[in-house]
């Protein structure tokens, strides 16, 4: 490892930023779908929010853009999640736009989610589809 992550970078501290057009439904999205704690709002003023992300030292930080279109895609943080499906009908009961699971057999399964602003939000589990190792 080299000295920047041995020496001088803080492994308990890790930010992850996404890009959003409104602050508030952004918050109400992350806080109350995906039950995230709010950490720290500076609102629109500041525009800039910071919800824990569930392990420790991670945080999601909601950035106020205040001209422009939002990119989605810019970025993308991955849950792992112990029941993909189940995951998946709770996104869906809660009217989260949703992409097809994407099954590699042997290795992952992935769903991937979108935010109110267009940003994908990955959930990954162990390998739904296996097959016999020829």
């Amino acid at each position: 490892m080299s000295e920047l992550f041995e020496k001088l970078v803080r492994k308990d501290s890790i930010y992850f930023e996404l890009d959003v057009k409104d602050l508030e439904r952004a918050k109400e999205f992350y806080h109350r779908v995906l039950g995230l704690e709010v950490t720290w709002d500076g609102g629109d003023e500041v525009g800039w929010c910071q919800l824990d992300l569930p392990v420790p030292g991670t945080r999601l930080g909601l950035n106020l853009l205040r001209e422009g279109e939002v990119t989605p895609g810019s970025g993308i943080i991955y849950f792992d999640t112990l029941d993909l499906d189940k995951t998946e009908r709770y996104l869906l009961e809660h009217k989260v736009k949703t992409e097809p699971i994407n099954d590699i057999p042997n290795m992952v399964s992935i769903l991937i989610a979108h935010d109110p602003d267009g940003n994908r939000i990955g959930f990954i589990s162990e390998p739904r589809v296996k097959t016999k190792k020829t």
